[in-house]
């Protein structure tokens, strides 16, 4: 059987149907840590990326940022 092919190591061919004979096989890596130890504000790394999460202050935060689950529902709608 013939070894999963890396997407990202793959030329862009749009007009390509077919699936390579073993798949794709892809590892995604993210990172987070919190910013100070008093609030909820967080930050998160996925490559080159940075994003920011907080909550409300009903929630021991200072509502800079979306909420965490907020960016989930943001990834259904993408």
């Amino acid at each position: 059987m013939a070894e999963p092919v890396n997407p990202w190591n793959e030329k862009s061919n749009l007009e390509r149907t077919d699936l390579p004979e073993g798949g794709y096989a892809l590892t995604m890596e993210a990172d987070t840590e919190t910013i100070d130890g008093q609030h909820q504000l967080k930050m998160g790394r996925a490559r080159i990326h940075e994003v920011y999460c907080d909550e409300p202050p009903r929630l021991g935060g200072e509502d800079r940022y979306p909420q965490p689950l907020t960016y989930i529902a943001m990834g259904v709608g993408f």
